[in-house]
């Protein structure tokens, strides 16, 4: 057993391909743990009760904080009448019958990721509510997320490889190869589906085909010559991509500067980020990708090369070249608005404040697991939560 001040329960919340316990692949392939050993069981063995979210692929940093908090309390996501209307899909998704927490005295999150301003949206939303929500839906319709009041249910929150502020990659990938988001939009809808249809991979159950939506991006399976075939509702993909409310326009730099302006620090929370990068700067010239970054390789030269000055699109220069192989690492850092310091020693941790560990280098998946030694993962786990643990 370690020394330890408190023992509050952990939620980790994954980033952009967001599958936790309520998928079959968590049990084989946990998304916190991937290759080598699983966050859960570690910090379970330490004595806290530990759960990772499930979100649906496309849902934007508002929604995942909606279905994030019906996971937490149990009970059906409501996404808030003033958001559904003005963004045009469902007001209510999946019904979770039992609770994450029974009892919420105080939880830890844990978010990788674009899981971090999902994490940090759902601390405002607890503590001040949505005052668009509460104005626009009956009280006795309104979600206890959208009043707020909930001051003292978040103990600590560490980002890890976080989306903080705007990173680049969408953009990249849409520069380098035009079209790159609507097939990455039709790519996440198959594998959302996947995972949570059988019917819809397996084609001994297709009778007259299966047509399943997930915010008003639908897809329907189909036998055309004795093969099963996708078919994409174009105009739904065009109006999601076209909407604020998606998850690139979410991730990216006017995104996130416009969530940044509405969010900021509690005093009664400590903050953490731990940041990557497989990157180096070649006498201010170039920046050419280290052994690091493994399989993110072509991302992160992706990445690394891009940028853009044209006014009617987000500025992208030299300085956000250094990536962990996805996220633009000056992005990973505490956001620009907000009170951070570099972390001394556990003693001089003070809540409100932003507290950046060193930059590792190591690449997005590498956080998660990805081709780490067990043991070494499992100390890693272990020293961060004796942190965590110990902080009052």
């Amino acid at each position: 057993m370690f020394e330890h001040k408190n023992l509050y329960p952990v939620i980790l919340v994954p980033g952009v391909v967001g599958y936790g316990e309520e998928t079959i692949l968590h049990k084989v392939v946990p998304y916190f743990g991937l290759t080598s050993t699983s966050y859960e069981k570690v910090i379970k063995d330490m004595g806290m009760d530990c759960h990772t979210a499930t979100f649906e692929l496309l849902s934007s940093i508002w929604d995942r904080t909606c279905e994030l908090y019906a996971q937490i309390v149990g009970g059906t996501v409501d996404y808030g009448k003033a958001h559904s209307e003005k963004y045009g899909h469902a007001r209510y998704g999946k019904t979770y019958k039992k609770p994450m927490i029974e009892s919420w005295d105080k939880i830890t999150l844990i978010a990788h990721g674009f899981g971090a301003p999902v994490a940090r949206l759902f601390i405002e939303l607890l503590n001040n509510g949505s005052a668009e929500e509460t104005s626009a839906t009956p009280a006795n319709e309104l979600s206890d997320l959208f009043k707020g009041g909930f001051y003292n249910k978040i103990h600590a929150l560490i980002t890890i490889a976080g989306i903080n502020e705007g990173i680049s990659t969408a953009e990249a990938l849409e520069g380098r190869f035009p079209g790159a988001k609507k097939v990455l939009a039709k790519a996440a809808t198959v594998a959302d589906i996947a995972l949570k249809y059988k019917d819809f991979v397996d084609p001994y159950n297709q009778k007259n085909g299966i047509s399943v939506s997930q915010h008003a991006v639908s897809a329907r399976l189909e036998k055309v010559d004795d093969k099963n075939k996708v078919k994409f509702d174009e105009k739904a993909i065009d109006s999601y991509l076209s909407k604020e409310d998606n998850i690139f326009y979410d991730m990216g730099p006017l995104g996130m500067a416009k969530l940044n302006s509405k969010l900021g620090t509690f005093d009664n929370i400590f903050y953490f980020s731990l940041s990557g990068e497989v990157t180096s700067n070649v006498m201010n010239k170039v920046t050419l990708p280290k052994l690091a970054a493994g399989l993110t390789l072509p991302t992160t030269v992706l990445i690394s090369t891009f940028e853009n000055y044209l006014p009617e699109f987000p500025i992208i220069t030299k300085r956000d070249h250094d990536n962990d192989g996805l996220v633009n690492t000056n992005a990973q850092m505490p956001p620009l608005s907000e009170s951070a310091t570099a972390f001394k020693d556990i003693s001089r941790c003070q809540p409100g404040v932003w507290y950046q560990m060193p930059v590792e280098t190591r690449n997005h998946f590498s956080f998660m697991g990805l081709f780490v030694r067990p043991d070494k993962f499992r100390n890693e786990i272990f020293n961060l939560m004796k942190i965590v643990c110990n902080l009052e």
